[in-house]
């Protein structure tokens, strides 16, 4: 959970590190983050042209809120001079995150240390290279990969166009100008989802008691009727045919994940903004316009975790 700002700055294509810049970009981020809790790490180092933060902790306020530990944070890239004088442009952006685990803080000094060492072996590496073109104003997630324990693992892209990085004033008004014209996501799932999403979603869409089965069972069937109500001109009878396979697997879906979305112009605040006076549609068929000129296409293949 990183905050733009502290993205942005590292922005920029890759060069060789300086440990003296380095430690300037990293306070910088630790500045940006600052907002979310403490930030803290052991050291700043270089090796080669990566920046290497050791063991940083981003140590987020409020009791039973996780913690966000890394082994090491990888960062490179041109944007060090940026940071340093404001000589270049965030033209590009690659991060590499090792041994990330979320450990809740109780206020119980016993169990706190009891979770962090339950959550050390479970760790979470991450990698992602973003580029942005100045010209075109294009940003591009060229890849994101997130590899959890077990067989579990996310990789995506994106290209997201109307996006100018060039100034404070002109990120500010990307805000209401981007909009996403491709992304693919891939997720292979073996636990993934029950760790991750499962208690999220069922405190939210779950009575707080009564007979949860039924509830579940409830939920799954307007989560089928809404699949029924998708457009056929964005989803095809197989998209929509690997979305009821998926939703018949919940609560604990096992196998791999693989969505596709192209779109013209693209998905973005524009898009959106009539929902601002009249309010979010109350049924997939209100929201027919959202889906005009999107194509998503969606695949589902059970696997049982080997």
């Amino acid at each position: 959970m990183i905050r733009a700002g502290g993205l942005l700055v590292l922005l920029a294509g890759p060069v060789a590190a300086e440990t003296g810049l380095c430690e300037t970009a990293w306070a910088r981020v630790a500045e940006g983050l600052g907002g979310f809790g403490t930030v803290t790490a052991t050291g700043v180092a270089q090796e080669g042209d990566w920046c290497v933060v050791l063991a940083p902790v981003l140590d987020v306020d409020g009791q039973y809120v996780p913690d966000w530990r890394m082994d090491r944070l990888r960062f490179r890239g041109a944007a060090l001079g940026w940071i340093a004088d404001g000589s270049s442009l965030p033209e590009g952006l690659e991060i590499a995150v090792e041994g990330l685990r979320l450990a809740v803080q109780t206020g119980n000094a016993q169990v706190d240390w009891l979770l962090a060492a339950q959550a050390r072996p479970n760790g979470i590496d991450a990698e992602a290279a973003l580029a942005w073109d100045p010209v075109a104003k294009v940003l591009r997630l060229e890849r994101l990969s997130l590899d959890f324990p077990g067989e579990n693992r996310v990789d995506a892209s994106a290209v997201v166009t109307g996006v100018d990085l060039s100034s404070t004033g002109a990120m500010q008004m990307s805000l209401a100008s981007f909009a996403l014209t491709e992304a693919e996501l891939r997720v292979q799932t073996h636990g993934l989802f029950e760790g991750y999403a499962l208690m999220a979603l069922g405190s939210a869409l779950l009575p707080p008691e009564g007979d949860m089965d039924a509830a579940a069972e409830g939920l799954r069937a307007e989560a089928l009727a809404a699949i029924g109500d998708l457009p056929g001109t964005s989803f095809s009878d197989a998209s929509k045919a690997a979305l009821r396979a998926l939703v018949g697997e919940l609560p604990n879906p096992a196998g791999d994940l693989a969505v596709t979305v192209k779109a013209e112009p693209g998905i973005g605040p524009v898009r959106f903004g009539g929902y601002a006076v009249t309010g979010v549609p109350a049924t997939v068929a209100a929201a027919a316009p959202v889906f005009e000129g999107v194509k998503v296409d969606v695949g589902w293949t059970h696997a049982d975790a080997p």
